[in-house]
């Protein structure tokens, strides 16, 4: 791979200011025309902005079940029970603090299962208001289970415990009573750039609701890159929850997967509700077995490009026409500014490098969701 200078990175013919949302590292935004994903084998060194994992070919895949299975081998499952599901599921239990996991097909149906199961006849589920549960779900929660979404935190992405007390007691309070069944908390925020929900705001809700009876979920499909960048363990996030789904395709580079965590009694028998809402896959042990092979060593691969990422901030913000604007209270994503640059020549020219970034910021805003 040749050497970028700086005048090469910026250097474009139009003076048109943009701002490009980049991750860090490994991006936010869904696959597009600029992210790699061929049926061949990808190139390296190649450096990927664009998602959250390692950009997967089916090749790719091909190679790694192949190696998986000459090193190790597999146990393969039956309709989602026993075999390497069954290891994944311990695995990320022992990970989470928690005393059941259970896989799942999609984080779709981990965080609407995980509030389904906990209303226990209290229909109001407390959420962020630019929470994926309530944006990003086709009101599943409400269509298929009955459940009234609560939107807090208008227009930022912590709500507060007093926010959580007016609602509370808002619901008790009503000519007919409907109490609060579930507080449900997104960390890193999707629709935020990865913003984080405040840690102490978060226990301070969590102690409320265990003093009230009220059940909390903890949507942490990104929760071991929050981890990275706070410091703050997965299984000490997940402490303050009764259950936590975290994401098996976002970074752990299975095609796709989830996670649900939480105590034996109400998770064991999980796998009849999985199975009436179609999550009860014939043959997961692909997916399952993928997950297992990246969890391993993650948080110090992850801490070690965390590192990495913090240098290369630094330098780009040195370089002429280019400025790095953080997310506040951030994680891995950060926003680029290139003053008097056109994007697509630039984008053009780090794809020469194997260097893969999204679109300008514009072309994010629709925060397409994904399972």
């Amino acid at each position: 791979m040749k050497p970028m200078s700086r005048r090469t990175f910026v250097a474009s013919g139009a003076a048109l200011p943009v701002v490009t949302t980049l991750g860090v590292p490994g991006g936010y935004s869904e696959p597009s025309e600029g992210r790699p994903g061929s049926n061949h084998r990808r190139r390296e060194p190649r450096i990927d902005f664009t998602g959250d994992g390692q950009a997967f070919s089916p090749a790719d895949y091909a190679q790694a079940l192949t190696e998986i299975l000459t090193e190790t081998g597999v146990d393969p499952d039956y309709y989602s029970l026993g075999g390497v599901v069954t290891q994944l599921e311990e695995r990320m239990a022992s990970v989470l603090g928690k005393e059941r996991a259970v896989f799942l097909a999609t984080g779709t149906l981990a965080n609407h299962l995980a509030v389904r199961i906990q209303a226990r006849g209290r229909p109001r589920v407390l959420v962020q208001e630019d929470s994926h549960l309530y944006n990003d779900s086709g009101d599943c929660s409400t269509v298929l289970s009955g459940l009234n979404l609560i939107p807090l935190a208008q227009g930022v992405g912590t709500f507060t415990l007093e926010e959580v007390e007016a609602a509370a007691t808002r619901a008790g309070g009503g000519r007919v009573r409907t109490d609060i069944g579930v507080i449900s908390i997104e960390s890193p925020i999707r629709r935020r750039l990865g913003e984080l929900f405040d840690y102490g705001e978060m226990k301070r809700v969590c102690g409320f609701a265990r003093e009230h009876g009220i059940s909390t979920h903890l949507d942490g499909a990104r929760l071991f890159m929050a981890s990275g960048y706070t410091g703050i363990s997965p299984q000490e996030y997940a402490s303050h929850f009764d259950t936590v789904y975290v994401s098996m395709w976002k970074y752990f580079n299975a095609p796709s997967g989830a996670i649900l965590a939480g105590p034996r009694a109400l998770l064991d028998d999980l796998f009849h509700e999985r199975r009436m809402f179609g999550g009860a896959l014939p043959q997961a042990w692909p997916l399952a077995a993928l997950a297992l092979r990246y969890i391993d060593g993650f948080q110090e691969r992850f801490a070690a490009g965390v590192a990495a990422s913090e240098e290369l901030i630094s330098a780009m913000n040195g370089m002429p026409g280019v400025r790095v604007e953080r997310v506040a209270n951030g994680s891995n994503v950060f926003k680029l500014h290139l003053n008097g640059v056109d994007p697509a020549v630039v984008r053009g020219r780090l794809v020469e490098r194997d260097i893969y970034v999204p679109g300008p910021s514009g072309s994010f805003a629709g925060h397409r969701t994904a399972g």
